[in-house]
C-alpha cells in the first residue's frame, strides 16, 4: 500500500495531518516524502504543498494573531529568539514590527543566546508552527487558511491495462507509463507541473524497481540509483544544484 492510500482513507482529517507532518519534518525527510508522494499521486501532492506553511508564513499573520500565539506560553519569546539567532538586522526588524509589545523582552532573550545550532533553530521554528496549527484547530485564531481539494481526490483511481496517462489539474501531463492487472509496470516517466521531466524508471507489480533517475527542473540530474521492492537499494548518487556529488549506500531503504 502506498503512503498516500492510508491518508486518503481518512479524507480531510488525514489530509490535514499529513500537511502538518510535512511542515515539521526535516528538509531531507520532507524531500523524500515529497518525491515518493508525487510519484504516487502528483495531483494530491500539489494540494499538500499548497497548504504546507513555513516560519515565514507565521511572520505574515496579522499582528493580533501573532500576539495571541505569544500569550499562550511564557517561553515563546525565548523560542522566537532562537528562530532569529544569527539573522540579519533587516530580518530582526521584521520580527520586532510584528511584536511591538514584546520588543524589549525579545531583544533581551536574543542577547542572552551564545550559540544556537541549526537543528535547535529548526526545532524552534517547528514548535511555533505546531502551536499556530493547534490554536487554529481550537478556533482561537484564524491561522493559515486551508486550500482543500474536492472529495474526488480521495477516491482511488482505476486505470485500464495498457498505456496510462496522469494529468495535473492544469491539464499538463504528470506521468505516463503502462498498467498491468491494475498496477504500474515497466517504463514510467514523471513530470513537473512545468512539463519538464522529473523522474524516469521501472515498476514491477506496482513497485519501483531497477535503476531510476531524478532530475532538477533545468534538466540536470538530481539523483540516480536502484530500487528494490519500492525501496532504495544499493549505491545512490545525489547531486546538488551546484553539481556537487554525494554517494550513499542503502539496504531496503535504510542508509548503511
Amino acid at each position: 500500500m502506498g503512503i498516500l492510500e492510508r491518508i486518503k482513507k481518512r479524507k480531510f482529517e488525514g489530509f490535514k495531518e499529513f500537511v502538518l507532518n510535512m511542515e515539521t519534518s526535516g528538509n531531507t525527510s520532507r524531500q523524500q516524502i515529497l518525491i515518493t508522494g508525487i510519484l504516487e499521486d502528483p495531483v494530491f501532492m500539489t494540494y499538500v504543498m499548497k497548504n504546507v506553511r513555513t516560519f515565514d508564513d507565521f511572520l505574515n499573520l496579522p499582528s493580533d494573531e501573532i500576539d495571541s500565539v505569544i500569550k499562550t506560553q511564557d517561553q515563546i519569546i525565548g523560542v522566537l529568539a532562537k528562530c532569529f539567532f544569527g539573522a540579519s538586522q533587516e530580518q530582526i526588524k521584521v520580527m520586532e514590527a510584528s511584536i511591538p509589545k514584546y520588543i524589549s523582552k525579545f531583544k533581551d532573550e536574543l542577547s542572552y543566546l551564545n550559540e544556537v545550532t541549526s537543528s535547535e533553530k529548526e526545532g524552534a521554528k517547528y514548535f511555533i508552527l505546531k502551536l499556530v496549527r493547534k490554536l487554529q484547530k481550537q478556533e482561537l485564531i484564524q491561522g493559515f487558511l486551508w486550500q482543500l481539494p474536492s472529495q474526488d481526490i480521495f477516491h482511488p483511481k482505476v486505470y485500464k491495462d495498457g498505456k496510462a496517462e496522469i494529468y495535473f489539474e492544469s491539464a499538463i501531463l504528470a506521468a505516463e507509463g503502462f498498467i498491468l492487472k491494475g498496477k504500474r509496470t515497466n517504463d514510467w516517466k514523471h513530470f513537473y507541473d512545468s512539463g519538464k521531466l522529473m523522474a524516469k524508471g521501472d515498476y514491477e507489480d506496482g513497485l519501483k524497481t531497477d535503476v531510476w533517475v531524478f532530475y532538477f527542473g533545468n534538466g540536470s540530474i538530481k539523483a540516480q540509483g536502484r530500487f528494490k521492492d519500492d525501496f532504495k537499494h544499493g549505491l545512490w548518487k545525489d547531486w546538488d544544484r551546484a553539481g556537487n556529488l554525494t554517494e550513499t549506500e542503502y539496504i531496503a531503504g535504510k542508509k548503511v
